[in-house]
């Protein structure tokens, strides 16, 4: 008997057909009970066989993180003020303080912050650049994604076969919202590599691990992911009774990951507080809460969705469904695959409940998503095989091709978004890097209306001073931390919770050596064309999408021909004072001066003792 199971399981298996539950269901009625627990372990054997090419997919995962991390760009200006520049204040003395900082409100948590500044402290004892130790840290967070999404992988693999999880593989690899999430340095995308360890944990059995990973999504990352740890604690204490087990694991993992955020917190901001624990009374008890920075419609999730998945964010919200009917007309797949999917639907409710929306809120479900369109995938693969063999047994690969149009349109349509991303959004990474290199000493460096483009200090020259002037924003900017070992826990009277403007933040625009700007042909009283005005120079420009000129598909996807035609693009300028540019080709003009006249004054006195030699002999 046990001959015949292992050589049915292992068809099984290799087909990528999902029955182990099944069998091990069926198995319950043999009277033997030897013979039942030595099957069923058999089976469990049989399911955590080992996967083929780990190392290759691997390595494909980490070569599209590692690309990620050199070519992107940061797309929201929470990365910048909330994220790289305290990281820089720890790191380097001086930074851009947000109010969430203030101990005042004390909403961020120093422990998240302190790692990665740990991190970059370390790598500067091999590289004394700023701009390098950016990149490196990106290239470390993907690096931790690539593993991550290497453990689901592996999971899947063993426990639902090869075509979901290489389907799963290709939506995540080549998905442009992964392209933007798996570097970005925020607790959302934190929170998403958890929550794909803690699935991964789960589906090899290991509760433990998998209740420790969303405790530290929760706790270190953000605090609403613990919403989508719901279906792991319905399956260990509702479905199985483990309920002290579950205690357990949430005690240890809450132990684990309060303790250091607490202590951090402590030293950094010098009082007792829990950081995950301000930040739900601010976003769900405060009375103006998170919607004072903008409210969106529930079509801006769809909308973003598309863009980052395209059809197969389509295909993700009908899973559910289409597993639910699918699985009245067959066992492949089992009960696991519905607590795999659901998480993505709790978390979109949420996140379509609240007024506040933002594209990276969605990060935290990203491979939930490659995983419910894998499911998709499946189902619709099944199901023209089994027509295919109904009406053409000789053509029941042709039930492929199905599959082979999908991730045709998927890459294509993926693939020229990354490439919008790239071409029409690159422009302030790279001039950024040319003002690194100016070369006066502490340049006053200014921004009006693109504060929010800002890439972070770690793009500013030693000694620099970067300053905001006045545009037509109205809300709260950050401001400088208190410049001594104390700007932690210094508490600035100026910041608000109510994003109210602060006019301490701006200064006049004589008092700026250089501004960086965005020029697409509009100007208003308060945000000029300054390259067009008297006294500013541009020394760099780089072409940036206008997007109120551009058509829609367009500016979407870079679609070769097409996009060229219907694109219209802008200038991002980094400006230069010319009384500044006449100053230094004076001081040029003197120093060239000088170097004639002690050129001359040479000749001269080599001309006279030559002459004065002569005369002696």
């Amino acid at each position: 008997m046990g001959d015949e199971l292992e050589k049915r399981w292992n068809k099984t298996y290799t087909e990528g057909s999902l029955r182990f539950d099944r069998d091990k269901q069926l198995l319950k009625s043999l009277s033997d009970k030897k013979k039942l627990k030595a099957a069923v372990k058999k089976a469990d054997l049989l399911v955590m066989k080992d996967v083929p090419y780990t190392e290759i997919i691997f390595s494909f995962l980490m070569v599209s993180r590692l690309y990620s991390a050199i070519s992107g760009h940061i797309t929201d200006c929470d990365e910048t003020y909330n994220y790289w520049e305290p990281t820089h204040f720890l790191v380097f003395k001086n930074g851009f303080q947000t109010w969430e900082y203030n101990p005042k409100f004390a909403l961020r948590s120093w422990f998240y912050v302190g790692m990665h500044a740990a991190l970059i402290k370390l790598s500067n004892f091999i590289m004394n650049h700023k701009i390098y130790t950016f990149y490196f840290m990106r290239m470390a967070l993907g690096m931790f994604c690539a593993i991550a999404e290497d453990q689901f992988y592996t999971a899947v693999y063993r426990k639902f076969g090869a075509f979901i999880a290489n389907s799963w593989l290709i939506i995540t690899i080549f998905a442009p919202g992964m392209y933007i999430a798996s570097t970005a340095y925020l607790p959302s995308s934190f929170a998403m590599y958890c929550v794909t360890l803690a699935y991964a944990a789960w589906l090899d059995g290991s509760n433990q691990a998998a209740t420790i990973w969303i405790a530290a999504g929760s706790i270190i990352g953000w605090p609403f992911v613990a919403i989508l740890g719901i279906p792991i604690f319905w399956d260990i204490v509702v479905k199985n009774g483990q309920f002290k087990k579950f205690a357990e694991y949430f005690a240890v993992g809450f132990v684990y990951t309060i303790s250091p955020v607490v202590l951090v917190d402590l030293m950094l901001y010098r009082k007792l507080m829990i950081a995950p624990l301000n930040i739900v009374i601010y976003n769900v008890f405060n009375i103006h809460g998170s919607e004072l920075y903008g409210t969106e419609p529930a079509s801006y999730y769809l909308y973003n969705g598309f863009l980052n998945f395209n059809i197969a964010f389509l295909a993700a919200l009908i899973a559910l469904p289409i597993y639910i009917i699918y699985t009245r007309f067959s066992d492949l797949l089992t009960t696991t695959t519905c607590y795999l999917l659901i998480p993505m639907y709790l978390w979109l409710t949420v996140m379509l409940l609240a007024p506040h929306k933002e594209e990276r809120f969605l990060y935290p479900i990203y491979p939930l998503i490659a995983f419910a369109a894998s499911v998709v995938l499946f189902v619709l693969w099944r199901v023209t095989s089994a027509i295919w063999s109904y009406f053409y047994k000789h053509m029941k690969e042709a039930s492929m091709l199905n599959i082979a149009g999908f991730f045709a349109i998927y890459l294509f349509l993926s693939g020229t978004r990354i490439c919008a991303l790239e071409s029409y959004y690159r422009g302030p990474m790279v001039l950024y890097k040319d003002v690194y290199r100016i070369p006066e000493p502490k340049p006053v460096i200014c921004v009006g209306k693109e504060w929010h483009r800002f890439p972070s200090s770690f793009f500013l020259p030693d000694g620099a001073k970067f300053h905001f002037v006045k545009s037509n924003f109205k809300g709260q900017l950050p401001q400088k931390f208190h410049p001594s070992i104390n700007g932690t826990f210094a508490v600035n009277p100026k910041q608000n919770d109510a994003n109210r403007e602060e006019p301490s933040v701006y200064v006049a625009i004589k008092q700026c050596d250089y501004l960086v700007d965005l020029d697409l042909g509009t100007e208003t009283p308060l945000e000029p064309r300054y390259n067009t005005k008297t006294g500013w120079t541009s020394v760099k420009s780089y072409p940036f999408l206008n997007a109120a000129k551009s058509k829609s598909i367009a500016r979407a996807f870079y679609i070769p021909g097409y996009s060229k035609r219907h694109v219209k693009y802008g200038q991002y300028h980094l400006l230069k004072r010319t009384k500044l540019i006449k100053q230094q080709e004076e001081d040029r003009e003197r120093l060239e001066k000088l170097k004639r006249y002690q050129e001359e004054k040479r000749k001269r006195d080599e001309g006279k003792h030559e002459l004065f030699q002569s005369e002696e002999l």
